[in-house]
């Protein structure tokens, strides 16, 4: 009989598989879609590189605020090349980036696995409950509006919205015990609730967290100019909450068509097209790892190089 972590990883096997199965064959059918590149004007490749290195740099200020509460002091360059390198590896492989950084920093810094997992999970519900707040109001705005059936998505976001809210309003605490595992929980918990208490901190994650969802949204807004699809600001804030919720949901290996695909047949719900979310979504991806790679190519050396 298989144990349950075969099962789940044969299941995660089938899901990347299917993913990129379905990915490349919706790829194939609207490749036509990708001719709009050759025409890329200045403007929009200024637009979504400035857009990029704005994520890039607001993720890594997060980094920064988190290391700064437990006296790790990272350089900028450092901060910017561990978040670019974030961003690109969570893009292939599901969280590894943040294993990569975590790693990193207990290398170099000493910064405990434990409270870095505690301070990841806090920033990723912060992240997760503005995401959903925004979808609910993306939702009910395009549903009055555009008539949109959005009914699901609203009872969704709105659910989610409401159980993190009061998971974040409070405090998780655990019994002590001396297992040297529970122990580990219980920094876990302790770096989690750090976010939670500390309302300087948690107030500039939040604004972090916010600027970070909005300049997506723009960018996915720009690569609609891109491709030439006449979509709303709003919509593309409703894909954004989207893609928020399917990042921390371990579907397969790797989110690479998940993503894709989940946003075109939403946006084919909502009237956009199948192939418009297809290919904005796929767009924003390649050029998005394409700049990542470039900065995290440029500020490489500030990870290998001995801490003044």
């Amino acid at each position: 009989m298989p144990n349950h972590s075969s099962t789940n990883h044969l299941i995660k096997q089938i899901a990347t598989i299917s993913a990129f199965f379905v990915f490349g064959f919706l790829l194939f059918k609207y490749r036509e879609g990708f001719n709009n590149l050759r025409d890329l004007s200045f403007l929009q490749f200024f637009s979504f590189s400035s857009l990029v290195i704005l994520g890039i740099t607001l993720s890594g200020s997060k980094l920064n605020l988190i290391t700064n509460y437990f006296n790790i002091y990272l350089k900028k360059s450092e901060w910017f090349a561990l978040s670019s390198m974030t961003m690109i590896l969570n893009s292939i492989f599901f969280k590894s980036g943040s294993l990569a950084t975590s790693t990193y920093l207990k290398k170099k810094h000493n910064f405990p696995y434990a409270s870095f997992v505690g301070s990841f999970i806090g920033d990723q519900l912060i992240i997760l409950f503005i995401s959903s707040l925004i979808g609910s109001i993306s939702s009910i705005f395009l549903m009055h509006s555009a008539k949109a059936q959005l009914f699901f998505s609203i009872i969704t976001f709105s659910i989610i919205t409401a159980f993190l809210f009061i998971l974040l309003s409070g405090k998780i605490t655990l019994p002590k015990k001396e297992s040297g595992i529970w122990q580990q929980l219980s920094i876990v918990t302790e770096s989690f609730n750090t976010l939670l208490q500390n309302k300087k901190l948690l107030r500039a994650l939040c604004l972090h967290n916010l600027l970070l969802i909005i300049t997506v949204g723009l960018r996915l807004f720009t690569a609609c100019s891109i491709l030439n699809q006449e979509i709303s600001i709003t919509h593309c804030f409703l894909f954004v909450a989207t893609m928020a919720i399917i990042r921390v949901i371990p579907i397969a290996h790797s989110d690479v068509g998940i993503r894709e695909i989940t946003i075109g047949f939403l946006s084919e719900r909502i009237g956009t097209g199948l192939k418009a979310g297809v290919l904005i979504t796929s767009i924003d991806r390649v050029l998005e790892l394409l700049l990542t790679g470039l900065c995290a190519s440029v500020f490489r050396k500030s990870l290998v190089t001995p801490k003044n």
